[in-house]
């Protein structure tokens, strides 16, 4: 069997092995900072659904608007939450399973709150160009 001859690694080659794993560990912490965000963003526009009537002049889409930003809302909280799994810390495979899940778990949250936000201010857009064009 013939031996393989190697090289050590190049600056940049070792620069961007390391970024990567970086990324990879950074991943969880990125998606509880988004999440965060969307807590902070859908809050702040639902408030501005609610107490400005000039906004949304349909009830029906005031309504929906609110809903859909609501349930951002809640998502998004439910996605910080930590992700409870029983892990076994000594088997470096359980631990990468567990956070494979956990990441898995937090995207789909992010997604799902990211969703309901764009859904909602769509929404607005919608009735906002309707609107506009109604009056001409």
């Amino acid at each position: 069997m013939e031996h393989q001859q190697g090289r050590p690694p190049t600056e940049e080659e070792f620069f961007y092995t390391t970024w990567g794993k970086e990324t990879l560990k950074n991943n969880i912490n990125l998606c509880n900072d988004i999440l965060k965000q969307l807590i902070t963003l859908s809050t702040t526009l639902l408030g501005v659904t609610i107490i400005f009537d000039t906004i949304i002049t349909v009830y029906f889409l005031k309504l929906l608007v609110m809903v859909l930003f609501f349930a951002s809302l809640i998502i998004a909280f439910l996605g910080i939450l930590p992700y409870e799994r029983k892990v076994i810390l000594d088997a470096p495979q359980d631990i990468k399973t567990h956070k494979e899940k956990t990441l898995k778990h937090k995207r789909t949250y992010l997604w799902s709150s990211a969703f309901c936000l764009v859904s909602g201010i769509g929404t607005i857009i919608g009735e906002l160009i309707v609107g506009f064009f109604s009056k001409t």
